[in-house]
């Protein structure tokens, strides 16, 4: 008999950082809409945080850990019991369109798609119960769901679709933590009740230091200054709004991971063809590398981006309304009605946010983080420009700070000039 002693609930109170969208699978609004509840409420299912949690510590299903396992004849049921996350205010939902582009930029036939939304700053709560039987080590599995909550709050584990492009960020803002035993087991019964939490102290910081943790990705901060305006258009347009509107998220104007990561990646594999006609040796296919570095899907093999980019506001931008026109190429006329209004947003601040998954290979490593320092310095030079309308000056920027790589600076011209070096020494030793 492995009888229970003691239950510990926790109250967890969250904020999204960013977009979410954990489908239902339906299509009735979009492509892929969110779940709903009976009474049409937004939430997301525990099974969802507890797949997130499972591969932040990288536990396959037939390995013991916190949330159970199963192998063959042996098994225990998972410890850690996760609600349902409810949210405590009506989201704001949004349609994110999308579409895929080729590498000359130009979208892809038929791979137009919207997906919906939950926009970012909605508050969220969720319960963890952790399950303390006889023969279990307390203070392991202590430290196990402490490590769980670093990965949340450093933005290492994420919810829904599109995680490596910024949706599914969310940071624990407030967590209380009540034990139940054969003392009190009566109070148990109103355990989920959000009510009986208002009053309790924060123990986030005491739980966050029990973990023995260390980050799973490397972090890259790009403070940015745009030159211009930008121009990553919403199409969804609204009665008495401009025909074409920047891209907003809960009111402030963003750039979608997506849409940086489609200009580094053109970038990137540019870069790599250029250093090939220079005949330096890559350690890779071109075709590999990029594949590596920003995750795939061709039948039935994939493989996740080891590059994440988040969803990036624009601090300060100033909105700016315009009227154009379109102009015919071979008549230099205007055309017959295409004049319409369009808001960009200009003179803002950026601070990118980009994650390198940590490599069992430190070569591996230190290549894909080389070679996005390469985009990134374009982008701070204003070489590299972001969005829609580039040919007319839109989604250019400058430095605006020093680009810190884990929390430091100047860092980033010696890890260029390293893999640059490795490539000569391999292209002298072929010769």
């Amino acid at each position: 008999m492995n009888a229970v002693l003691k239950r510990k609930v926790l109250y967890v109170q969250a904020q999204f950082e960013s977009p979410v969208n954990v489908s239902s699978g339906e299509n009735e609004v979009t492509d892929s809409d969110v779940l709903r509840d009976c009474n049409g409420t937004p939430f997301i299912t525990g099974s969802s945080l507890a797949g997130a949690m499972r591969a932040y510590i990288e536990k396959e299903k037939s390995e013991p850990c916190l949330l159970g396992y199963s192998d063959g004849d042996a098994g225990k049921m998972s410890s850690l019991f996760i609600s349902d996350l409810t949210f405590e205010e009506n989201p704001v939902i949004g349609v994110r369109d999308g579409v895929s582009l080729s590498d000359k930029k130009t979208a892809v036939t038929q791979s137009k798609y919207d997906i919906e939304i939950l926009e970012a700053g909605v508050k969220a709560h969720f319960y963890l119960e952790l399950v303390i039987r006889e023969n279990d080590d307390e203070m392991m599995m202590d430290q196990e769901l402490a490590t769980i909550l670093c990965g949340i709050n450093a933005g290492e584990i994420r919810l829904g679709a599109k995680k490596t492009r910024g949706f599914g960020e969310f940071k624990i803002v407030r967590l209380s933590e009540k034990v139940y035993s054969k003392e009190n087991y009566l109070e148990y019964a109103d355990s989920y009740n959000p009510e009986k939490w208002e009053n309790c102290n924060n123990e986030l910081e005491s739980w966050i230091k029990k973990a023995s943790w260390s980050p799973k990705v490397i972090h890259v901060d790009v403070p940015l200054r745009m030159k211009g305006g930008i121009s990553i258009r919403r199409y969804a347009a609204k009665k008495g709004e401009p025909d074409y509107v920047h891209l907003t998220d809960h009111g402030v104007p963003v750039i979608p991971g997506s849409s940086l990561a489609g200009a580094m990646r053109h970038r990137i594999k540019t870069i790599l063809n250029e250093l090939v006609q220079d005949g330096m040796e890559l350690p890779k296919d071109i075709g590999d590398i990029m594949n590596l570095s920003f995750g795939y899907v061709k039948d039935t093999q994939a493989c996740a981006s080891n590059i994440i980019i988040s969803e990036a506001e624009i601090e300060g931008a100033k909105p700016m309304t315009m009227i154009r026109t379109g102009v015919s190429r071979f008549e230099s006329g205007v055309k017959d009605g295409a004049l319409y209004k369009e808001r960009t947003y200009v003179d803002g601040k950026v601070n990118l946010r980009l994650q390198i998954r940590r490599s069992a290979d430190p070569e591996e490593e230190k290549w894909i983080l080389g070679i996005l320092l390469l985009a990134l310095k374009d982008l701070q030079n204003g070489y590299l420009a972001v969005g829609g309308q580039t040919a007319i000056g839109r989604g250019v920027f400058s430095e605006n700070g020093p680009l810190l790589i884990d929390g430091e600076a100047g860092r980033e011209e010696e890890m260029i000039a390293e893999i640059l070096t490795n490539m000569t020494v391999n292209r002298g030793m072929e010769g």
